[in-house]
């Protein structure tokens, strides 16, 4: 009896609580309805070796590299041409109809080969061929297409099952050759794209049952087929409609059994109960047929608050869909001397987008995690200070963000940093960051979410802050493309942007970008220390550049004593310059000034010493040169007539006495003075 008034409560609590969780969490009613396809009319490109061909149904997989297959002389015999092999058939029938075989060709050093050709195809255990007829054997001069048509009859395909296209040649005979007359097939790229347009299984879409979060309706479609990855990233589209209205905004991906699961959130419900047409297309080729699928649900919302316009997943998301995710880098060096040598600080600021900012934050929402199934590097993280309530909340809390910077640092003064900027976000540490982490003197993890708590599609910023000793006048390498490649690009390339500066008392000394072709490269010197930046946008992860430099404290090269001796070097010449003009014109030596700033520029745009150095004397042996040639002066002049009484005449202009150096008649000079010309007649 005693338990009863407690058994009450309870019901009075939930009774109130129901409108509550109603409000929040609404209904939908349907099932999961496969919806495409049993078969599909799909163009497959071949692809590989004659002897190990494949064939691939996405157009991205052609090279810029043409395979070839050479029949150089008459054939009587049967010649295998090519075998190609497609592995990832899904499951299912091949319905009957017509195959067509198109095979780029080439003939050269003849007018016409005449090639009695033929195509099998092995569909599962069933073989199907088709030769080349009297009006299709004749391939004339220069390139073209071989056709053939195979007519395949309903036959079912397993999982295990392979599809087999062999091409041979018999009876090759050229017509008037005028040389090595040569019959060339053609394949695997994009100038020579042979193919083969069958009708087969690909893969079935299937719209799972909405899921409802108050007035957000999370629509999902999973992609059950043998390419993995490649049907996401190597497709030309993927949409989803509710009525006629295409969901916008960046899907979520993750992994559901064999296949992969897409869901897009949808916040045009009217409320309450409706029923929507929903549609999925997907699209495998430019300008090629959609396969899509619809059918209705029945679903109830309810005007709330509750979601945050982001499905959240019950299971890991995918880091890519192969199209990778934006990624910027930005950094900023600092290099000081010191008693133990050079020490040089770097901030690097890590932000990323996309699919990728997203697995990130649902990671860091699930530390400690025993529960949900965890890819290793999610798995490596524990609770830590993280409790219950902040894990899988849906919102990054900052104990998770302390924890998380806090485990990134936790081991041998690293942590988790190296593995997870390693393993998770495939960088190469050291080419990001100069060095390996326990390589640092002090090394610090910083996590900004840019304004947004909640697990969504939002970019987030790694901050790594570094300081490393490093030893006087060695070459090191400061920056270089980091990214590993990977089948599936994680990244779709990179902006970057560092810039770096030295105190007076040291210098990043030839500090080269090579090759240097999609990264810039700026270095100039002020008085106060060195400035380099380091640009590039759109960088992909096949770029390669490498950012060296040798710091140094040598006062040859830091900025300031080589200032110094600039212009102890400048002043020196420019002084014995003007001590040998003493008696002679200096007009010319003051106009060669002008070296004195193409010095200086040299000095400021950060060129190496020995250059500097050039500059200098090449401007003070100017000078010097200048002022040995330069004529005597006229004051002199007038001054030596004076002392050997020489015969003078006034200026009628400016009263200038003038020596007399000439008896000839009519004489022209020009006045010392004023310069005006005087002429004396007799």
């Amino acid at each position: 009896m005693t338990v009863r008034p407690f058994v009450f409560v309870l019901i009075f609590i939930a009774s109130m609580m129901t409108p509550l969780v109603d409000s929040f969490i609404g209904d939908a009613t349907a099932e999961d309805t496969v919806v495409c396809c049993d078969s599909a009319e799909v163009e497959l490109h071949l692809l590989g070796s004659a002897s190990a061909g494949s064939m691939s149904p996405f157009s991205q997989d052609l090279t810029d590299t043409t395979t070839t297959a050479t029949i150089a002389n008459a054939v009587t015999s049967e010649e295998t041409v090519g075998k190609w092999v497609l592995p990832h058939v899904w499951p299912g029938t091949v319905p009957a109809h017509t195959w067509k075989v198109s095979i780029q060709y080439e003939v050269s050093d003849a007018a016409s080969a005449q090639v009695n050709a033929t195509a099998t195809l092995k569909i599962g255990s069933q073989t199907f061929s088709a030769s080349t007829e009297p009006g299709n054997s004749f391939l004339g001069q220069g390139t073209g297409t071989l056709t053939l048509d195979i007519d395949v009859d309903e036959t079912a395909i397993s999982n295990n099952g392979l599809i087999e296209l062999t091409l041979t040649a018999s009876t090759v005979v050229f017509s008037l050759p005028t040389g090595d007359a040569m019959l060339e097939f053609k394949w695997g790229s994009e100038e020579s794209d042979s193919t083969l347009e069958a009708d087969i299984p690909l893969f079935d879409l299937t719209l799972l049952e909405p899921e409802v979060e108050g007035s957000e309706v999370y629509f999902s479609v999973v992609i059950n087929s043998n390419w993995g990855m490649d049907i996401l990233s190597k497709s030309e589209s993927l949409e989803m409609l509710v009525g006629t209205t295409i969901l916008t905004g960046d899907p979520i991906e993750t992994s559901q059994g064999d296949g992969v699961r897409v869901t897009w959130t949808w916040e045009g419900a009217a409320g309450g109960i409706e029923t929507v047409s929903v549609e999925t297309r997907l699209t495998l080729e430019t300008g090629g047929a959609s396969l899509s699928g619809s059918t209705s649900f029945e679903i109830e919302t309810f005007d709330s608050n509750g979601g945050t316009g982001t499905y959240y997943p019950p299971d890991e998301p995918l880091k890519t869909t192969g199209d990778g995710s934006p990624l910027t880098i930005t950094g900023t060096f600092s290099l000081v001397s010191s008693d133990e040598g050079l020490e040089l600080e770097r901030q690097t600021r890590i932000e990323i987008g996309g699919e990728m900012a997203f697995w990130m934050r649902w990671g860091m929402d699930h530390l400690g995690d025993e529960v949900t199934p965890l890819t290793d590097v999610l798995k490596s993280f524990d609770a830590g200070s993280v409790g219950d309530e902040q894990r899988v909340s849906r919102t990054i809390e900052d104990t998770e963000v302390n924890e998380f910077e806090r485990q990134m640092l936790s081991t041998n003064g690293a942590g988790l940093a190296a593995y997870y900027l390693g393993v998770g976000l495939g960088f190469e540490v050291e080419d990001l960051l100069g060095a390996q982490t326990k390589d640092f003197n002090t090394f610090d993890v910083d996590v900004d979410l840019n304004g947004e708590a909640n697990v969504v599609n939002h970019p987030i910023t790694l901050i790594i802050s570094s300081t490393i000793i490093i030893p006087n006048g060695e070459r090191v390498s400061l920056f270089e493309n980091f990214i590993t490649a990977q089948p599936s690009p994680l990244w779709s390339g990179y902006t970057l942007s560092l810039s770096g500066t030295s105190s007076a008392m040291s210098s990043f000394a030839g500090a080269t970008m090579d090759p240097g072709e999609s990264v810039s490269l700026s270095h100039s010197r002020l008085p106060w220390g060195e400035i380099f930046e380091v640009k590039g946008d759109d960088i992909g992860q096949d770029d390669k550049f490498k950012f060296t430099a040798t710091p140094t404290k040598d006062p040859i090269h830091s900025p300031l004593p080589l200032l110094l001796l600039v212009i102890f070097g400048l002043g020196f010449g420019f002084l014995v310059a003007l001590k040998l003009t003493k008696n002679r014109q200096r007009k010319i030596v003051y106009v060669e000034l002008v070296l004195v700033p193409l010095v200086v520029l040299i000095h400021f745009f950060g060129y190496q010493p020995p250059f500097v150095g050039g500059a200098v004397a090449m401007a003070v042996m100017i000078w010097w040169v200048t002022a040995v040639t330069s004529p005597r002066s006229r004051t002199e002049l007038v001054q030596e007539a004076m002392t050997l009484s020489t015969p003078v005449i006034p200026c009628p202009a400016c009263s200038t006495p003038n020596p007399i150096m000439s008896q000839q008649r009519p004489l022209r000079f020009a006045c010392v003075g004023c310069e005006r010309v005087i002429k004396i007649v007799a």
